[in-house]
């Protein structure tokens, strides 16, 4: 059974730089590809995204999240509205400076994948960088708890991580959208895809479990 790590509560930065704590109270264990690597899960998030030219900016390491890239030193994903889209203010993903190596699954060029559980994310998933640019229409159509694949650098180990980061979105153009919650290998290595599975709290296989589980409030 690989360690499985919870990401620090998260902190949200307002506009007015006063901070929200936001307790986490959910883990998240998911099944590893390789027996001695961390799974690191960011727990219970439901982080609301402004449909606005900033969005979220969001640290998938430490868990910080905030309205501007200044609030959110070293941020790796950062979904936001296009002003300038046709329709206007349609869902787009931003992943920073291309030197840190960010981007995303995609289905075939610049188009966003939404994923499933039991996909895997690693070297060898086809990704895209793409921001202004990249083709979100399978996430705008309408998603409850898809998965979208992702790549990002540790700032911390300094290496690329692989991932998958859980949202929700709405019909038409994707907005309103809920990050609901991430999960990634510490090591560099693929992960597999793997929901919560709700009232498992054993994590031991046992109980149709598979090793996957949720640790739920009391």
């Amino acid at each position: 059974m690989p360690r499985v790590h919870p990401v620090p509560a998260p902190t949200i930065s307002g506009f007015n730089g006063q901070a929200l704590s936001i307790l986490s109270s959910l883990v998240i264990l998911a099944h590893s590809t390789s027996a001695a690597a961390s799974i690191i899960c960011s727990g219970a998030r439901d982080l609301a995204v402004p449909q606005d030219g900033e969005g979220l900016y969001i640290n998938l390491v430490t868990g910080v999240s905030g309205f501007s890239e200044g609030q959110v030193p070293g941020f790796d994903f950062d979904p936001y509205a296009q002003q300038t889209s046709t329709p206007p203010n349609q869902l787009r993903f931003y992943w920073g400076a291309a030197s840190n190596g960010g981007a995303g699954v995609a289905s075939s060029g610049d188009q966003y994948a939404v994923l499933a559980a039991g996909a895997e994310v690693g070297p060898d998933s086809v990704f895209t960088r793409a921001g202004a640019g990249g083709d979100t229409s399978l996430w705008q159509v309408g998603i409850a708890g898809g998965f979208l694949g992702a790549r990002f650098q540790n700032e911390s180990l300094g290496l690329l991580n692989y991932g998958w980061i859980r949202l929700n979105t709405s019909a038409p153009i994707g907005f309103p959208m809920t990050v609901l919650d991430w999960c990634y290998e510490d090591d560099g290595s693929a992960i597999t895809i793997a929901p919560p599975i709700e009232n498992d709290i054993y994590c031991d296989g046992f109980d149709g479990g598979n090793g996957q589980c949720v640790v739920l409030p009391p």
